[in-house]
């Protein structure tokens, strides 16, 4: 109702500047009275003309075109009738005195309005061919987007019912060998691997977590991998626990702490650190994952997938309301952040 309002306030206006434009036409070849007087006339005749043709499309606006188009000029040439009047009395002037020397007036003003009222109707069905064109395009897209967010929901559904065999076998085959040689450490890396599977595939029935739970599995995540590599594994993580509560779409970080392993801080021999930090920064929620690793090479085709595939991930859920970047570190390593409104 808002935009049909605007766009008959436009189409008035635009009519008004029309009606003044042909004012200063007519009075410059010397027609009719003067400028003054032409002008409240014009303007009289412009709004009694479209002021008409719109209330009888607005009455009949369920009706067939070509009703609409007969009822419109139908309408304009007694508004133009009317309006010829009105400004003749609103600009002082005595009716009949006026226009009995300009009889052949009221016939050029009714033709003149037939020939609006076609413009007219021209126009306004233009303008609702773009209308419903843009407004289909709109339902097009809409459904588009629908359709490739709820693939991304189904794939991010089997990757998070999707338990990296490697990872797993290698875990078990750690444990089996530390309960043998070390008790300690061998119980602690089951509790590790125990917490790490309670998280993963609880969020395989859920389609949001927290952000607490994801740094829950990152956790027990890095404590099977610090078992694993000893001291050549060093991590930290902050988050502020009134951040922990936050909803995150889940597996959003922990791809990014996995590929730091793999292709950062596991190839390298002395191994190195990692880092994960989150922070509002002004109504954005900002997670940092930093390594000290290898350098970064774009040529790695996994790494380059994990990041197209965050990337579009991040595109369905929030459009352009949200960011990947990443850097190198220095002396050495990757610094991937992602940004997503709080």
């Amino acid at each position: 109702m808002v935009k049909q309002s605007q766009a008959v306030i436009k189409i008035y206006f635009t009519s008004v500047l029309l009606v003044t434009a042909m004012v200063v036409a007519i009075t410059a070849v010397d027609y009719g009275e003067d400028f003054v007087t032409n002008m409240i006339i014009g303007q009289s005749i412009g709004t009694t003309m479209f002021g008409g043709a719109f209330a009888v499309l607005y009455v009949l606006r369920r009706s067939s075109p070509f009703v609409q188009m007969a009822a419109a000029m139908a309408a304009m040439a007694t508004g133009a009738v009317m309006g010829i009047f009105l400004g003749t009395l609103a600009a002082g002037k005595n009716v009949h005195l006026f226009f009995e020397p300009r009889k052949e007036v009221f016939v050029e003003v009714i033709i003149l309005s037939i020939i609006t009222g076609f413009l007219f109707r021209y126009i306004l069905t233009s303008q609702k061919r773009i209308s419903d064109a843009l407004a289909r395009i709109q339902r097009e897209k809409i459904k588009r987007l629908t359709i490739e967010k709820q693939m991304v929901e189904t794939n991010l559904r089997v990757l998070q019912a999707q338990i990296e065999p490697h990872f797993l076998f290698n875990t078990l085959s750690n444990i089996l060998t530390l309960l043998e040689t070390d008790l300690d450490k061998g119980k602690h890396m089951l509790e590790d691997l125990t917490a790490y599977l309670r998280v993963t595939l609880s969020k395989t029935r859920k389609e949001t977590t927290t952000l607490g739970q994801e740094i829950d599995m990152i956790q027990a995540y890095l404590n099977i991998y610090k078992i694993r590599m000893g001291e050549r594994l060093d991590f930290t993580i902050q988050v502020p626990e009134y951040l922990r509560h936050l909803p995150l779409p889940p597996m959003l970080i922990q791809p990014l702490v996995e590929n730091a392993i793999e292709h950062g801080l596991e190839p390298k021999i002395e191994g190195g650190a990692i880092w994960v930090s989150v922070r509002n920064e002004k109504g954005c929620l900002a997670m940092e994952v930093k390594d000290s690793g290898l350098c970064f090479h774009k040529n790695n085709h996994d790494w380059g997938v994990g990041l197209t595939n965050i990337r579009n991930r991040l595109k369905a859920l929030y459009e352009d309301k949200a960011a990947l970047t990443f850097e190198e570190n220095t002396p050495s390593g990757l610094i991937v952040t992602i940004e997503v409104p709080v």
